[in-house]
C-alpha cells in the first residue's frame, strides 16, 4: 500500500496542506512545534481513525475551527486508486469514508490500510505497566486478524457490563446473579479465544524481534517475549467451563472491589534482554533498542501476512542516537517500503540518502511544507 496524496484541513496548525508523497522514504525536517507530527498524526487518521498520539479528536482541530478533514489517496498492490476521508467537528462528530462510502463503524477501517508507528508516546511499550504492552498486542494482532478485534470489542462490552453490576452488587447479589452469569458467558466466549490468538501470536512474534534486534545492535542481545497471566493461572483458561468456574470462584471478592479481576485485560507480556527484565533494569539505550526492534518487527509481520505492505510512521526517533546506531537504524530501513519520517536534526537530512529518486525531504514551518532546498 502507498500513500499517494495527502490533505490536511485545519489539523492542528495546517490550515491547507498538500503533499505527493513519494515511494519511498520522505523525511520531514523542522523545529519542535513547526507541523512535522501533525503530518504523521493525519496518515494515522486516515489508517486507523485515530491520532497515535492522543485520544482527543477535539484537540487536533485548529484554534478558531470548527472541523478538520483529512484526505488521502492509496495506491494498492493490485494498482488500484483508493480515497479514505476523515472528517470530525461540527454537527457530524467523526465520519469516514472509504472510496467515497461512510463506514458504519471505526472498526471497518482496521486493517485496510494496515500501518505501523513509533514515537515518543510508545516509549511505555517497554518502560510502562501491563496496559501499555497489551494494547500493543491488541493494535497488531486487530490489523492482523479481523476476527480478533470483533472478539475484543465484545470482551470489553462484556467486562464494562460486568462491572457496572459488581459496582452494585453489594447486598443484592442475588437479585443480580442471573444478569451477571450471562455476561459471564460472554466473557468468558470471547476471552478464551483472545487468549489462544495472543499465545499464538507470540509464539510466531519472536522471531522477528531476535532478527530485528540483530540488525540493530551489533553485540550479541538476547530478547525473549513471554505471555504472562495477570492472575497467575492461566490453565483454567483452557475452556470456556473452566473460565466461568473460575470466574465463579473470585466472584466475592469480585463483587468487594467492584470489578473484574480475572481475564486477558489483567495479563502483560513480559520482555527480557539477556536473562534481565527489560520494564526495571534496562538502560535508556537498551529501552530504545528494543522499543525499535519490537517496531521493525511489527512492520515485517504485517507485511508477511497481509496483501498490502504497511505505512510506517517515525516520529522524532532519531533524537536520542549516536552516529552508529543512526546508520543501523537508516540502513534497516531500506527495503522496508513507504517511510515517513520527522526529525529536528539538520545532521540527519545531511546523511539521508536524498539522492534515491525515490526519497524526498521537506521543511516543516509553522504548518506549512517546503522543498527543504528552499530553506536549507
Amino acid at each position: 500500500m502507498l500513500l499517494r496524496r495527502l490533505v490536511l484541513e485545519h489539523l492542528r496548525n495546517h490550515a491547507r496542506t498538500d503533499i505527493a508523497c513519494p515511494e519511498g522514504v520522505l523525511l520531514l525536517v523542522g523545529e519542535n512545534g513547526a507541523g512535522k507530527t501533525s503530518i504523521l498524526e493525519g496518515i494515522s487518521l486516515l489508517c486507523m481513525s485515530r491520532s497515535f498520539v492522543t485520544r482527543q479528536d477535539r484537540g487536533l482541530i485548529t484554534t478558531g475551527e470548527e472541523a478538520f478533514q483529512v484526505d488521502g489517496e492509496f495506491e494498492a498492490a493490485s494498482r488500484s486508486r483508493r480515497h479514505v476521508r476523515l472528517r470530525y467537528g461540527g454537527m457530524q462528530k467523526k465520519l469516514v469514508e472509504v472510496d467515497y462510502a461512510p463506514l458504519e463503524t471505526m472498526a471497518e477501517l482496521i486493517g485496510q490500510f494496515p500501518m505501523v508507528a513509533l514515537s515518543p508516546q510508545h516509549r511505555p511499550i517497554t518502560s510502562g505497566g501491563p496496559g501499555e504492552r497489551r494494547a500493543f498486542l491488541d493494535f497488531l494482532l486487530s490489523q492482523v486478524q479481523h476476527s480478533y478485534l470483533m472478539d475484543l470489542l465484545d470482551y470489553r462490552r462484556a467486562l464494562r457490563q460486568r462491572n457496572a453490576l459488581l459496582a452494585m452488587a453489594e447486598g443484592r447479589l442475588g437479585a443480580l446473579r442471573g444478569s451477571l452469569e450471562a455476561w459471564d458467558q460472554a466473557l468468558a466466549e470471547s476471552g478464551v479465544r483472545i487468549l489462544a490468538a495472543r499465545l499464538r501470536f507470540i509464539e510466531k512474534f519472536l522471531p522477528y524481534v531476535r532478527e530485528a534486534m540483530m540488525d540493530l545492535v551489533p553485540e550479541r542481545e538476547v530478547v525473549d517475549i513471554a505471555y504472562a497471566y495477570g492472575d497467575g493461572d492461566g490453565a483454567q483458561r483452557d475452556g470456556v467451563e473452566m473460565y466461568l468456574r473460575a470466574l465463579q470462584e473470585r466472584l466475592d471478592s469480585d463483587v468487594r472491589r467492584g470489578s473484574t479481576s480475572y481475564g486477558p485485560h489483567r495479563d502483560d507480556v513480559r520482555i527480557q534482554l539477556n536473562d534481565m527484565d527489560v520494564r526495571a533494569q534496562a538502560s535508556q539505550g537498551q529501552h530504545k533498542s528494543v522499543l525499535i526492534a519490537l517496531k521493525f518487527a511489527e512492520f515485517h509481520y504485517l507485511d508477511e501476512r497481509l496483501d498490502e505492505r504497511p505505512v510506517l510512521l517515525l516520529d522524532d526517533v532519531f533524537s536520542e542516537l549516536d552516529d552508529e546506531r543512526l546508520g543501523r537504524v537508516l540502513a534497516a530501513l531500506r527495503g522496508m517500503g513507504q517511510t515517513f519520517i520527522t526529525t529536528a536534526s539538520r545532521h540527519v537530512a545531511q546523511v539521508f540518502d536524498a539522492e534515491d529518486a525515490r526519497n524526498a525531504v521537506l521543511r516543516v514551518e509553522a504548518g506549512r511544507v517546503y522543498h527543504y532546498a528552499e530553506v536549507a
